[in-house]
């Protein structure tokens, strides 16, 4: 069975990081200063949730290719970047 791809699906598709988190304040703007219908409001909390997931794993991407130089020995080493979680 095929998934039904949404209007937001093709969007979050178009989006970089930047414009993704840049919506998701939209988003978080319009929640919360808003009144939007009860229907209105799921479908601003969906297309959050999803721009919310898209930039966990643009910053999860860009993490593994984060290379930190640290000197060892006098000599400097190239190592994976190592988040604190």
């Amino acid at each position: 069975m095929a998934t039904k791809k949404t209007k937001a699906d093709s969007a979050a598709k178009d989006m970089n990081f930047e414009d993704s988190l840049r919506r998701l304040r939209q988003i978080s703007e319009e929640l919360e200063e808003g009144e939007p219908t009860l229907d209105a409001a799921i479908g601003l909390y969906t297309e959050g949730m999803q721009n919310a997931k898209f930039c966990r794993e643009k910053l999860g991407q860009a993490e593994k290719k984060i290379k930190v130089l640290l000197e060892e020995n006098g000599e400097m080493v190239e190592k994976d970047f190592q988040s604190d979680e």
